[in-house]
């Protein structure tokens, strides 16, 4: 079944700004750059201990977390000063970010090492179906960026305003511009379900034990031909 995400620029005329991308566009160069098997001949070739030689590239929990959902790109250059009293950020839209006090952390980890708590109101308004929410995270697997974007979840099926993003320099002392189309963060829709714990039965040891023996029929991309299932996002 598909389910549609509405991304809707609320500030600025249709088309100034890039609408957030699919994952699947955004997919860093190092991944692309990187060899999918490690044999010499680059091929699926054992090596000589008989061990499957392949890379991270082959690794489909990798590929579907960096995949996932869409990338939402810094929508104004970030212009990054330092001052006596901490880093001041400007930004081409002076009004989308903004200072906090720092007493309104309650020592939170993520700023414990700073002393300044400042935020940035990205311009797009996130709408998905009754029932869904999305997470909010830095964009995964990609080279990591001078800012960091604290994470959360937003119940966009009831909240369609734009929400803060709370930055925080990599290296403290960081003085530049961040230019506008940067990745800034990954956007994962999910269904909201409650779900409870239990521990395994001997049951399922035993699936897991019968899973085991098939897995270990195959030399090269056992999981993607065995459990793997493919995620679209558009």
């Amino acid at each position: 079944m598909k389910h549609i995400i509405t991304f809707t620029d609320i500030d600025n005329p249709e088309g100034v700004l890039k609408k957030p991308a699919p994952a699947s566009e955004c997919i860093p160069q190092w991944y692309k750059d990187a060899k999918a098997y490690l044999h010499p001949s680059g091929k699926q070739k054992l090596i000589d201990d008989g061990s499957p030689y392949s890379s991270v590239k082959k690794c489909m929990p990798v590929f579907d977390m960096m995949t996932a959902g869409y990338i939402m790109e810094t929508p104004y250059d970030i212009y990054i000063t330092q001052t006596p009293d901490g880093p001041f950020f400007r930004c081409g839209e002076m009004a989308a970010v903004a200072f906090q006090s720092m007493e309104q952390t309650q020592n939170h980890p993520y700023f414990r090492d700073i002393n300044y708590a400042v935020r940035i109101l990205h311009p797009w308004s996130i709408k998905t179906p009754k029932g869904w929410s999305i997470m909010v995270m830095e964009p995964q697997h990609h080279e990591p960026g001078p800012i960091i974007v604290s994470s959360g979840i937003v119940d966009t099926d009831k909240f369609p305003m734009p929400f803060n993003l709370f930055l925080k320099l990599r290296d403290p002392n960081f003085e530049g511009i961040i230019e506008a189309g940067t990745p800034l963060v990954q956007i994962i829709p999910f269904k909201r379900e409650d779900w409870e714990s239990e521990l395994g039965t001997e049951k399922d040891k035993n699936d897991i034990s019968v899973y085991t023996r098939k897995f270990a029929i195959r030399f090269f991309d056992r999981y993607k031909k065995m459990s793997w299932s493919r995620k679209l996002y558009k």
